[in-house]
C-alpha cells in the first residue's frame, strides 16, 4: 500500500517524519496519519513525494518497479533549470502547475473558462 510504501521511503533516506514532511511543507502530523493509514494522501501529495525525494511514480503507487528516479533530473530542478532568470515567483507557479493532478488540471481549466466567458481578457 501507498502508506507502507512512503514509510519505508522515508526509513531508506533516514529522515524522521518532521524532517520527511518539512522538505515537503506539510506537516509530520499528516505524514504521521499516512503513513499509519488513517489519512490517504492526494494525488498532489503523492507527485510531490515523487518530485521532491525523486521517487518513482509507479513504485510509489504500485510497488513496482526501482524505488528511487536515478539521474533523472526533479521538477523543481528542472524549473530552476530552465528558469534561471525568473523570480521566484514565478518558479514557485511552474513548480506549483507540475505537482498539479489531473482532477486539479480540470479545476484549473474550468476557473480560467470561466474567467473568459465573463469578459475577462
Amino acid at each position: 500500500m501507498v502508506n507502507e510504501r512512503i514509510k519505508l521511503l522515508r526509513k531508506e533516506l533516514g529522515l524522521s517524519q518532521v524532517e520527511f514532511a518539512e522538505r515537503l511543507g506539510i506537516s509530520d502530523a499528516a505524514i504521521s496519519k499516512i503513513e499509519s493509514g488513517k489519512n490517504t494522501p492526494a494525488e498532489s501529495t503523492i507527485r510531490l513525494i515523487c518530485s521532491t525525494y525523486k521517487v518513482l511514480y509507479q513504485w510509489l503507487t504500485t510497488g513496482e518497479g526501482e524505488m528511487f528516479a536515478y539521474n533523472e533530473p526533479s521538477t523543481d530542478e528542472l524549473v530552476d533549470k530552465y528558469m534561471p532568470n525568473e523570480s521566484e515567483f514565478a518558479r514557485s507557479i511552474m513548480k506549483s502547475f507540475a505537482r498539479l493532478s489531473d482532477s486539479e488540471w480540470i479545476k484549473l481549466r474550468d476557473l480560467i473558462d470561466q474567467i473568459r466567458k465573463e469578459g475577462h481578457p
